[in-house]
């Protein structure tokens, strides 16, 4: 035994000795990658010098030691070699296990990873060696190049899922007649930040804050609170402080307030400066702007993410509100009678978009918080805006906001909360007849979670594992924000401002095209004036509707009431195989029971989805949309029938590939990404002056039967919302 621990390294020979940097070469490369998403707050240069002398250190250890079992058991191989390349396959394995790659996309990268660093340290040890002809030296180069061009090729072959012949170019409705408003206003900017003045990593929250702000105690919502995460910001949850960026319109106000809040993103990589475009922007047109900072509520690779915190999320944000109204009665303050209370607007990201629209209905859980109760009638929150909202229960409930104008912009390629949450919260706003505000819901399938924010990049997922995401069509960050600027913009514009130029946006997005990217775009809306026909969530009966109305199909077209998210139900009509025989869902009503509403009506609306691809698919036959046609039958015998088409042309369904192929999409992160792809709901206004102009003879007023047909198959449609709305 003495003997095989004395010869452990004698086989391993000049060759292998060089060999071996090809394996350090390769965890190099992945540790550094890592040690992007295990920030120290030290700095990335640092962090990534520091990952790698770790792991260095790890590989001479750990190497030192398998070569010596491997002497023991009397292998004869190169054994300080075979050591490295063995703790290469471990350590990498590990790397992309640990956040969650799933096991057999863990095994196969640390296979491929270290493979290729076997295969590079050969190379280098052949090139070194005087002893090996020059043509096998070429040899070995070329079928070198030819597998790494094969691996990178792999990891850059991205499938296009988009289809380009459907976008923003169906043109043939008016846009709005006036600049963008993603354009800057006429507002001359400052920009200053208020803070605790204490903070050990950023001055502008420190000694360089213009306003001093107080610490809150979170300790009723926080009970754990790691030492590291102590050493690391200097406070724990009894000391939160309040911090903000602020950018203001200068001159005399009071001007509107709008709060923005960031998600969970790495605590150590600040998020709250990733909003910068937006509140230059809107403090230019007249807005008060504020980044709130909660960035120490963040995940954390060395102390995770503190308790209950999108709870203690929405609480900070308030406890902003209350500091800025402190701010606004002090004369030596640029918030001094500077703030209208009665016009607010929240903005929150991810988590953050949770946190706002809780924060807006803020009695169901903060009610009883002595230090909140008194206040949370003082400040008008009229807007709400979630861009890639989270939608969790908190404390068993969610938020269910009521005449409060409420948006959401999500992205199809959403890496990070790819289920389109933001919907539910679209689902569960609600208004009082007549009510001012409105709901509104932007899809936009090539946009992801991580560009509404400059700060986060343009990843979903950490590294490494986001060297397997699918980049393909998804859109530049400039052009994601520039999505968001118009959006938000014309939505305070709307709801805070009371104007009411840019609200066909959010009825028609296409509207807007001349300020928005080229892309694909879904829309929904829905206001006080709407007047619901059909919900579908009024009973198990999928015969009967609201106000009296009954529901029939035809011709063997399959319908039924289904959850479309987990709140809320649509209708499903579907037939499958290669039938010409023409079908159709109708609506109908006792005309005398809504003679009136129909009267005050300026048209239908419906919010609809087209999954016929699905099905089609089978048969290699997908019903053409222009084939969709509307009837509206009249109780005095009139019929007029017209093309969906004329009011729309529905987008196909999108099925977006979050991975670079098919085998990673179903096994990466235990298949999470392999999920059914949900219903994506396009409203869609028909005015009643077109069926006017159609025929004569046709009253709205008389409306008692509403129909969609079908004229081929195979079809799959999703149908919600029908009823009727006033401009």
């Amino acid at each position: 035994m003495r003997f095989r621990v004395k010869t452990t390294f004698a086989l391993d020979t000049r060759f292998w000795r060089i060999a071996q940097s090809g394996v350090w070469a390769s965890f190099c490369f992945i540790f550094a990658l890592t040690s992007l998403s295990m920030p120290t707050g030290l700095g990335t240069t640092l962090d990534i010098f520091l990952s790698i002398t770790v792991g260095t250190l790890g590989l001479a250890i750990s190497a030192i030691l398998l070569a010596l079992l491997l002497a023991l058991i009397g292998l004869p191989i190169p054994r300080l070699f075979i050591g490295g390349v063995l703790f290469d396959l471990i350590a990498t394995y590990l790397l992309f296990w640990i956040p969650g790659s799933g096991i057999a996309v863990s095994i196969a990268s640390s296979v491929i990873i270290t493979l290729l660093g076997v295969l590079l340290g050969c190379w280098m040890a052949i090139i070194a060696s005087q002893h090996i002809k020059t043509r096998t030296k070429w040899i070995f180069s070329i079928t070198l190049c030819i597998l790494a061009s094969i691996v990178i090729s792999l990891l850059s072959s991205e499938k296009s899922d988009i289809n380009r012949e459907f976008s923003i170019s169906n043109s043939e409705v008016s846009t709005i007649p006036l600049s963008s408003p993603a354009d800057p206003g006429l507002f001359d900017t400052t920009y200053f930040t208020y803070g605790s003045g204490y903070d050990l990593h950023r001055e502008e929250y420190g000694l360089k804050a213009e306003l001093k702000s107080s610490t809150v105690d979170a300790s009723s919502y926080i009970n754990k609170w790691p030492r590291l995460r102590s050493l690391f910001w200097g406070f724990d949850q009894k000391s939160l402080p309040l911090n903000g960026r602020v950018w203001m319109p200068a001159g005399e106000g009071p001007y509107p307030l709008v709060l923005m809040v960031h998600g969970n993103h790495l605590m150590e990589d600040y998020s709250d400066g990733g909003y910068g475009y937006l509140g230059e922007l809107l403090a230019s047109r007249g807005f008060i702007a504020i980044s709130v900072d909660e960035n120490f509520l963040n995940y954390s690779v060395w102390s995770n993410i503190p308790e209950n915190d999108i709870k203690a999320r929405t609480w900070l944000l308030l406890k902003h509100l209350q500091q800025i109204e402190i701010f606004s009665d002090q004369s030596n303050s640029p918030f001094y009678h500077n703030v209208n209370f009665e016009q607010i607007a929240l903005i929150g990201h991810s988590r953050g978009g949770q946190a706002v629209a809780m924060a807006a209905d803020a009695e169901r859980w903060f009610r009883s918080d002595p230090d909140l109760k008194n206040d949370l009638n003082n400040f008008s929150i009229k807007a709400v805006i979630a861009l890639a909202p989270t939608d969790t229960k908190v404390d068993g409930i969610q938020a269910k906001l009521r005449n409060i104008s409420y948006m959401v912009l999500q992205g199809s390629r959403d890496g990070d909360l790819n289920e389109y949450f933001g919907e539910r919260q679209y689902d569960r706003a609600s208004f009082t007849p007549d009510a001012v505000g409105f709901k509104t819901y932007l899809h936009i399938p090539n946009a992801n979670h991580s560009q509404f924010n400059t700060s986060w990049g343009g990843l979903d997922i950490s590294m490494p594992k986001g060297l397997l995401l699918n980049r393909s069509e998804m859109m530049l960050a400039s052009d994601q924000r520039q999505i968001a600027k118009v959006y938000i913009s014309a939505f305070l514009e709307t709801t805070l401002h009371d104007s009411q130029d840019y609200n066909p946006l959010f009825r028609d997005y296409r509207t807007g095209r001349d300020w928005l990217p080229d892309s694909i775009y879904y829309n929904r809306y829905e206001d006080g004036n709407f007047l619901a026909l059909a919900r579908y969530d009024e009973d198990k009966d999928r015969t009967t509707l609201l106000n009296k109305g009954t529901a029939e199909a035809s011709n063997g077209l399959r319908w039924s009431e289904e959850a479309s998210t987990s709140q809320n139900k649509s209708v499903l009509l579907e037939k499958r195989g290669n039938k010409s025989q023409p079908s159709s869902y109708s609506l109908s009503w006792d005309e005398g029971k809504i003679i009136n509403q129909f009267t005050e009506a300026d048209g239908l609306s419906l919010s609809i989805a087209d999954q016929s691809m699905e099905v089609g698919l089978e048969q290699n036959n997908i019903l053409p949309l222009s084939e969709i046609t509307i009837t509206l039958d009249t109780s005095d015998g009139v019929s007029v029938t017209l093309p969906l088409s004329q009011f729309m042309t529905l987008q196909p369904m999108i099925i977006p590939q979050f991975t670079k192929n098919k085998w990673l999409e179903k096994h990466f992160d235990d298949g999470n990404y392999n999920l059914p792809e949900k219903a994506i709901l396009q409203t869609i206004e028909l005015p009643f002056e077109d069926f006017e102009r159609a025929n004569s003879n046709f009253k709205p007023a008389h409306i008692h039967r509403f129909t969609l047909n079908f004229n081929t198959g195979p079809i799959k449609i999703i149908l919600d919302d029908v009823g009727l709305y006033r401009n």
